[in-house]
């Protein structure tokens, strides 16, 4: 057949080559070794990711073991032991952050799910390397400083630790944004809880301490010249006593002037008001504002204390004293009775108070405004004597223990409450005193938030406001949104007893019910936002004056508060609802008001 090639069977096609099966293999084999080496790769990969797990994961337990180790050695002011614990808490913190920031792990994040779970992680040992590294060297600074109390026993604070302190917080500020951050990266709903559960309380109390690191690193260079690091600074403590209440505090019946000298405290005098009633404030020093509020009458003794804020009554205070020819104070400090056995605390020893014998701290306050007053009688002369006397040996006390994490907690309590403040005659000292919620200022109103304050003005010559029991009660709006209406409502109850002595009795009153009833100024600062719709005594509507001071609307009316019969003020008040008082402050009589939230209101 024309065009036909017979062809064998055995013979291969022109135009098919077939490989020999040994070509075969020889083409696959380097695809089999890239497959093996990669699943090797994965393999090694895999492991090194477990591997750094494990070791993070066993790092950061010996982190969290030897924490409240160290917490509780800190606390003993054991700073040996917690310098060598903090040493082994740096490295495990460090090596759990190595561990996790191997480029195998880091890859590994990128992986669906497990990815979450290794992030988390890692952000957790970063944060614990930033906040511990630094942990051994600011335990020894601290030491320095309060090792033996923030004031040593010959009465001097060691300004030179402090001022080690400064860049160790300032750092710690940055690490703790750091931190924070470090752990936002691993914060996702992906991640399982076992992790989550260990790492968000840290995130939380990361949350907590970064406002008062803040506080801190503003407040700290601050300290040294305020104790005497540029020269001697002259300190007056002015003893309040709120048996004869004001906003702050009470009136100032003895005082004491402290010398600072790079950080030696010297009690070099002390008196009483009564070396002070032909002295005059300069008003106009504190401005148009609260000249206008309280007018000349702030400019005695009795009333420099009158205002909202214990800034202007530093004010006051110190242009007061020159006036009287005394030395022209740097600092004012005011604290009461009650502030003085907040500031010793519970368990200190009694105090020897003379006549009184030994005195627990917890009857400080009844023994000097109400006892004193049933032993001198009339004897006005001696009985300020012995409140000049005992109230700078109460303050001695204290500077003997040498403000003791005991008295540095009674000190939060007693600024909290109102019973001690803290005035600078420099502006940048008073800015880091105002920072640091010392001041006993009212404070920008756009700021503190949904709070009302509460305080009282003793309006007629007696010591009766000592037995005056006040209980605040807030009905906040139900919604957290839109208008509103609220109400914040006070009961004042006078408890005084049926015998009391005349200098302590209504010195105006004619009849025995009067002599007992006391009488009061009550001042309310709420927001000027808040709307006030009315406001009512024993549930009926009186008139108030309302004004302005430091940005605050400013509601006042006096009421009399006889013995037994409770008087109740109340304020209702509308507008937005996230901007009305969930919260009061206030007053800081000799008992502490007690604040209860009523029933919501729709």
């Amino acid at each position: 057949m024309s065009g036909y090639s017979e062809q064998s069977p055995d013979e291969p096609s022109p135009t098919r080559r077939v490989l020999p099966r040994e070509g075969r293999g020889r083409r696959r084999r380097p695809l089999r070794i890239v497959l093996g080496v990669l699943v090797l790769l994965l393999l090694a990969w895999a492991v090194a990711v477990a591997v750094a797990g494990v070791q993070a994961g066993r790092s950061l337990q010996k982190v969290a073991d030897a924490a409240p180790v160290l917490e509780r050695q800190v606390r003993d002011k054991d700073f040996a032991g917690a310098q060598e614990r903090a040493e082994g808490v740096k490295d495990d913190a460090a090596a759990a952050d190595r561990a996790t920031g191997q480029l195998p792990y880091r890859l590994a994040e990128h992986l669906p799910w497990l990815g979450a779970q290794l992030a988390a992680v890692r952000g957790g040992a970063h944060a614990a390397a930033l906040l511990t590294e630094p942990l051994p060297d600011a335990l020894g600074s601290a030491e320095a400083v309060v090792g033996d109390g923030l004031v040593s026993a010959d009465q001097t604070v060691n300004v030179a630790a402090i001022a080690e302190l400064t860049p160790i917080v300032t750092d710690y500020q940055a690490r703790v944004a750091a931190a924070r951050t470090a752990l936002a990266e691993g914060d996702s709903a992906a991640v399982l809880g076992v992790i989550a559960d260990r790492l968000e309380p840290v995130s939380r109390q990361l949350d907590d301490v970064a406002g008062p690191l803040d506080t801190a690193a503003e407040v700290l260079p601050q300290l040294p010249s305020l104790l005497g690091a540029d020269g001697a600074r002259t300190f007056l403590v002015a003893f309040t006593n709120p048996a004869e209440i004001r906003p702050v505090q009470g009136i100032v019946g003895a005082y004491a002037y402290l010398t600072v000298d790079h950080g030696k405290i010297s009690l070099t005098r002390t008196g009483t008001d009564a070396e002070l009633y032909d002295a005059r404030a300069d008003v106009s020093a504190v401005g148009t504002e609260f000249a206008a509020l309280y007018g000349q009458d702030a400019a005695i003794i009795q009333n420099v204390t009158a205002g909202g804020s214990a800034d202007e009554a530093g004010v006051l205070t110190s242009s007061l004293f020159t006036d009287g020819g005394l030395p022209t104070p740097d600092v004012v400090v005011f604290v009461d009775p009650v502030g003085l056995g907040q500031l010793l605390g519970p368990d200190h020893a009694a105090l020897g108070l003379g006549p009184f014998g030994d005195v627990a701290t917890a009857d400080i306050a009844k023994t000097l405004m109400y006892d004193a007053y049933v032993t001198y009688g009339a004897d006005n002369d001696a009985r300020k004597a012995f409140l000049a006397a005992t109230s700078a040996a109460a303050f001695e006390a204290v500077l003997s223990d040498g403000l003791s994490t005991t008295a540095l907690d009674g000190a939060r309590t007693a600024i909290d409450s109102g019973h001690l403040a803290v005035w600078s005659s420099r502006a940048q000292e008073q800015d880091a005193l105002v920072a640091a919620g010392v001041a006993g200022v009212l404070g920008d109103p756009a700021s503190a938030g949904p709070v009302a304050r509460i305080g009282l003005t003793n309006t007629e010559p007696s010591k009766l406001d000592f037995w005056l029991q006040p209980a605040v009660e807030v009905s906040a709006p139900c919604a957290k949104v839109g208008s509103a209406t609220s109400s914040v409502q006070l009961t004042l109850t006078n408890t005084v007893p049926e015998t009391i002595p005349a200098y302590v009795a209504n010195a105006t009153a004619r009849s025995a019910i009067g002599k007992r009833t006391a009488q009061d100024t009550v001042s309310f600062w709420v927001a000027p936002w808040v709307g006030l719709d009315r406001v009512t005594v024993d549930g009926q509507v009186v008139g108030t004056a309302v004004d302005g001071e430091e940005g605050w609307r400013l509601v006042r009316l006096t009421v009399d508060v006889p013995p037994g019969a409770p008087v109740v003020v109340r304020w209702e008040l509308s507008g937005a609802a996230d901007a009305l008082p969930r919260t009061v402050t206030g007053p800081s009589t000799a008992t502490a008001p007690t604040l209860t939230t009523g029933s919501c209101t729709p």
